[in-house]
């Protein structure tokens, strides 16, 4: 009678594991699933939006010169003048065989001109995209002169003389479902961007490239 009892215990124990084991095959196949599904949102470029954040006088109409006369230590840091950046990209989750869509978030790499050396990483966090509908993910960031000289100069000279902003953006998007976490790359996408700014501004932004204030390389 205690063999049976002890038979009857193994079989039960065996049979829980099989149905584990089929349960977790079950879940790693349903992950894989989801992250192909990923594959079929369809990512497009909608605009990629900046903003300078200039020290304070910039736009005064005093000439660079004048300001660095009246605060060197300001003027003359280049931690201090600093470009926002907004990405904005559009998800379309609508084709007929469409799930629902989780990432773990968006990681957007903006090269400016040729400037590979020293891109500038802007991110979005995590969203979700349920099936049958489209959705605008927007990756953000800010920089300054400091850690990213060379593109900055190359964004204050095209600023001067009013040109575009030829950019490169590069699209990694992060999964993180269940027993799959990782990333793909979506194909770059080459845009160039108009550029803007008052007589004032473009007045300082010349002088201050003229200083050689940013020459001094990046760290």
């Amino acid at each position: 009678m205690k063999m049976k009892h002890i038979s009857y215990i193994t079989l039960l124990a065996v049979s829980l594991l099989i149905l584990y084991q089929c349960e977790e095959a079950k879940d790693t196949l349903d992950d894989a699933a989801k992250v192909a599904a990923l594959k079929d949102v369809d990512f497009s470029y909608d605009s990629l939006g900046y903003e300078l954040d200039l020290p304070e006088g910039a736009s005064s109409g005093k000439s660079f010169d004048d300001l660095m006369e009246e605060d060197s230590a300001t003027y003359a840091n280049p931690e201090n003048y600093t470009i926002s950046f907004a990405a904005n990209m559009n998800a379309d989750n609508t084709k007929d065989d469409a799930r629902d869509a989780k990432f773990d978030g968006m990681e957007l790499d903006i090269v400016m001109d040729t400037i590979s050396s020293s891109p500038i990483r802007t991110k979005a966090v995590a969203f979700e995209i349920p099936k049958g509908e489209t959705k605008d993910v927007t990756a953000k960031n800010e920089i300054n002169l400091k850690t990213h000289r060379l593109p900055g100069k190359y964004i204050f000279q095209q600023i001067v003389a009013g040109d575009d902003l030829a950019t490169t953006l590069s699209p990694t998007l992060l999964y993180d479902i269940g027993s799959k976490s990782g990333d793909f790359d979506l194909p770059d996408i080459p845009k160039d961007i108009p550029t803007r700014a008052s007589a004032d501004t473009k007045e300082f932004l010349r002088g201050l490239l003229e200083s050689g204030v940013l020459d001094a390389p990046e760290e």
